[in-house]
């Protein structure tokens, strides 16, 4: 029962403020003998009955008033020679000048069993302002803990940030813990499972600030040797909760101070501020916060009781830790968008090149022609047999040209346009925009294209930005094509509607995508070109998703891949 004389240590610890002094204790069985209580010496002694009696020393006491806090089967007292009133189902006696200087308790059972009585002694504040208020203050630190639990958990769901796990399951297993202990505070006698489960709940709160630590200070990057300090601590909670399988107890905390738990997160916050992580100060000071009640309430440094001093420090770290991490999201958030204008304008500039070097592709035969017309002109004026009917052809076949070049300069400037307010388009239109720039270097190449539409479809939306997403993937499987030298090229769109949603399908015989590579050719940077961005498909699946609430898929299919965007 070593788990018992743990409890009640530490209990003593969290409700007293140094025992033995003004008050003394003393237990008979017999009413007439009477020896110091030591609760070791009755964890396992069963008895009929007995009787509790205190010796004040008045000299101590002075002119303060304090009040005995009693927790025991109130049903078996049969005497006590003071008045006392219950509160919150513990027996409250007031003790001054005025009380008895010997104070007597009796209790008889039905049945003999292990003696249940476990005493303390409060202040007046703590008596007028806490103990008959203290569900409110339970209440109020449970829920501040239970919001930051169930608030960072789902924020780690979005950000999949390990940080924001190990915070949430710090903070669960503290309240636990807290429960645990106002639990036990109005029980005279714990049993054993009770206990394991709460020093269980303990020991988890410790492993998880210092997984957080590790976590938050990035202290396997930043600070190795730290980081494998950390890790022995780690360790050792890890073989306590073993230790607390097999005896239901704590091993550890027996011999480390609970302080301890949090002095060492804040030794390394600190150092990590020494070292110039800015980030970090937020986080040492709810580490030193915590630490320094916890300290308080073991050393009796705060006027009262210790499981009040708990329960305002856990809540307040809560919200200390609340506040750091919150900006820390802030500055997460802000560094996202800076990302995304970087990546927005990389995109831009990327499809600059295409449509350059598209532009060149369609200009290179005009310019081709324009150049025989030139030699024709030359030559003719060489041999001197210029006529107005020669001419005049010669001309109207060169306007004819430059009507072409200008032409496509205008579709190109209309389809990089950016559409500052939605319009209702059909779908087929905006495919056959990315179809019109890319035919030409189809028809160059001798790629097979096909575009079949089933149904069409008719949305409000932003149609410049979804032929950019449909040229973007025509692009990719050009160059996929090119880059395995495929001897018979085919590329295939077909557009249908299912269900009230449009799919439209790009299929390429380029031999599809390699299966590690299949979940990641979305993420940003990452290609498999020599000279690529890898923003492309990246900011595809952003337009998709986030302007037409869409989503877009990829799959490899017999010879090729088929991408499908489905809105």
């Amino acid at each position: 029962m070593k788990s018992l004389i743990f409890f009640i240590l530490f209990f003593s610890n969290l409700y007293a403020h140094n025992f033995g002094y003004f008050i003394k204790d003393y237990i008979s069985e017999d009413d007439i003998n009477f020896k110091e209580l030591k609760y070791e010496d009755y964890q396992n002694v069963i008895l009929d009955e007995f009787t509790i009696k205190f010796e004040l020393d008045f000299e101590k006491l002075e002119n303060k008033t304090y009040y005995l806090t009693i927790v025991s089967d109130k049903d078996s007292l049969i005497y006590t020679n003071v008045k006392y009133e219950i509160i919150n189902n513990i027996i409250v006696v007031k003790l001054d000048k005025f009380q008895e200087k010997e104070i007597f308790f009796k209790y008889k059972y039905d049945n003999p069993k292990i003696a249940q009585f476990r005493w303390n002694y409060i202040n007046s504040f703590e008596y007028k302002y806490l103990l008959k208020y203290e569900g409110i203050l339970y209440g109020v630190a449970y829920g501040i803990i239970f919001c930051a639990f169930l608030y960072y958990l789902i924020i780690f769901f979005s950000t999949k940030m390990k940080c924001f796990l190990y915070y949430s399951l710090m903070q669960i297993f503290v309240l636990l813990s807290l429960i645990g202990f106002m639990y036990f505070s109005y029980q005279a006698y714990p049993t054993s499972i009770p206990q394991a489960l709460v020093d269980t709940a303990e020991t988890l709160s410790f492993l998880f600030t210092l997984l957080f630590a590790q976590a938050i200070l990035k202290t396997k990057e930043k600070m190795p040797k730290i980081h494998i300090f950390l890790n022995i601590f780690v360790i050792l909670n890890i073989l306590d909760l073993i230790a607390i399988l097999i005896y239901k107890y704590s091993i550890l905390y027996i011999y480390i101070p609970f302080h301890i738990g949090f002095l060492i997160p804040t030794i390394v916050g600190t150092i990590a501020i020494i070292k110039g992580d800015k980030n970090a100060i937020v986080y040492t000071i709810g580490w030193f916060v915590v630490c320094i009640f916890i300290y308080a309430a073991e050393h009796y440094l705060i006027p009262i009781s210790g499981i009040y001093t708990v329960h305002i420090g856990a809540p307040l770290e809560s919200l200390i830790f609340s506040f750091a991490l919150g900006y820390m999201l802030k500055n997460l958030a802000k560094e996202k968008n800076e990302k995304e204008k970087l990546l927005i304008h990389q995109n831009k500039l990327a499809s600059m090149g295409e449509m350059i070097n598209n532009i060149a592709h369609q200009w290179r035969q005009p310019l081709t022609h324009l150049g025989f017309i030139n030699m024709n002109f030359q030559l003719a004026l060489e041999d001197k047999k210029i006529d107005i009917k020669y001419l005049n052809e010669k001309i109207k076949e060169s306007n004819s040209q430059l009507d072409f070049m200008s032409k496509t300069i205008d579709n190109f400037k209309d389809f990089y346009k950016i559409n500052k307010q939605k319009e209702i388009f059909y779908l087929s239109e905006a495919i056959k925009k990315a179809i019109e720039i890319m035919l030409p270097i189809f028809d160059s190449l001798n790629i097979n294209f096909q575009f079949e539409i089933k149904e069409d479809k008719q949305i409000n939306a932003y149609e410049n930005e979804y032929s950019q997403v449909i040229l973007n993937l025509l692009t990719n499987a050009k160059d996929a094509i090119i880059s395995n030298n495929i001897k018979h090229p085919e590329i295939k769109i077909t557009l249908e509607v299912k269900n009230n949603t449009s799919i439209t399908t790009i299929f390429d015989n380029a031999g599809g995508i390699e299966k590690k590579y299949l979940d990641l050719i979305f993420d940003p940077y990452f290609t498999t070109k020599e000279k690529g961005t890898g923003i492309g498909l990246y900011m595809s699946k952003m337009i998709i998703e986030s302007h037409f609430k869409g989503k877009i898929n990829v799959l490899n299919k017999e010879k090729g891949a088929i991408f499908s965007i489905e809105i």
